[in-house]
């Protein structure tokens, strides 16, 4: 009697199951606890901070309007400095924690989203979006605005696990559709936008850093339309192609390296050997949504069925065939 035929072994799950919801609410708790960490820098209780952090987002070319109550703000909060530093670490600790434990962790996303709103407006300035200097390269739409959609994306992707990649695909595709519009300076000449958020980030970067960010900035003034041109195609590819499904992973990939160079050159590291970085800046969230879609496009394996145990099918040695006797399950060879 033959040996019966045994079931293949089931394949290792897709990374989407690995990349969930789940995972981007944990990664999201990580970052909040990293940005605590931050907050609790020596300079967070000095007035590097407040000069160099809240004034500096007030005053920065922002409209009268914005301006006026963004500086009534970092007023308040310089004037009670230790007491913000304190709030804002304990808040941001408490998000973390939140998102890291299963039985809190919808709260904790819809705690995380609404942090992030009032962080984006009153730390952010809006992420400088109307100011005519905002960019990729500094870390536009800003931080805080990518924690909100990362944080709302993953608590749709626990609500209904059938359409928050889609969802994410999205927020994808107008992070560099802003990009791209970001570029088209509208209020200065073409590529002196780029060439001010690269001499920016000199100032704030690790020495060997500096010199390259420097040239940079020249040349981005010297080519002007010619970088702006080949930036903003760029980026009009990588948020349309990530919806062909073949060229989705590519554009996934060319993003995450794309938003390496950002950065580290333009975003200066997220400035963490300044002393006084509230983040690591927009890039790595960014690139933590790639990630994430990029185990989502991993096709599943046809044995995985999602109503039940794989299917198995039956595996005939073409050089065997059954015998005519009447024995069963005797066979001989050809």
């Amino acid at each position: 009697m033959p040996a019966p035929e045994s079931s293949p072994p089931r394949p290792p799950a897709a990374w989407r199951l690995k990349l969930g919801p789940d995972f981007l609410a944990v990664a999201l708790g990580a970052l909040w606890i990293g940005d605590a960490l931050l907050q609790l820098q020596p300079q967070m209780f000095t007035p590097a901070f407040s000069d160099q952090v809240l004034y500096s987002t007030a005053l920065m070319y922002q409209p009268p309007g914005l301006s006026a109550f963004l500086l009534a703000v970092a007023r308040l909060e310089a004037a009670n400095l230790t007491a913000t530093t304190l709030l804002i670490a304990a808040v941001q600790l408490a998000l973390g924690a939140a998102l890291l434990l299963p039985a809190t962790r919808r709260a904790g996303l819809a705690a995380s989203a609404a942090w992030a709103t009032a962080v984006w407006v009153l730390g952010e300035g809006m992420g400088f979006m109307a100011t005519g200097t905002a960019s990729l390269w500094s870390g536009a739409p800003g931080a805080a605005l990518i924690y909100l959609a990362l944080s709302l994306l993953a608590l749709r992707g626990l609500r209904d696990p059938t359409s928050w990649v889609r969802t994410g695909l999205w927020i994808w595709t107008l992070y560099w559709g802003i990009g791209a519009l970001l570029d088209l300076a509208w209020r200065y000449p073409p590529g002196a936008v780029m060439a001010y958020n690269l001499q920016a980030a000199a100032q704030s970067a690790p020495g060997f850093l500096q010199s390259l960010d420097y040239r940079l900035a020249r040349l981005a003034l010297q080519l002007q339309w010619p970088v702006v041109v080949a930036f903003t195609l760029i980026y009009v590819f990588l948020a349309t192609a990530v919806w062909r499904t073949r060229l989705r992973r590519a554009a996934l990939t060319i993003g995450v390296l794309l938003l390496s160079a950002l950065w580290v050159l333009g975003q200066g590291l997220g400035g963490v050997f300044t002393g006084v970085a509230t983040d690591l800046n927009t890039a790595p969230l960014v690139a933590l949504l790639a990630a994430v879609l990029l185990g989502a496009a991993r096709p599943a394996s046809n044995l995985d069925t999602p109503d039940g145990p794989p299917r198995t099918t039956k595996k005939r040695d073409p050089a065997m065939t059954y015998s005519p006797t009447p024995l069963p399950g005797q066979y001989h060879r050809r």
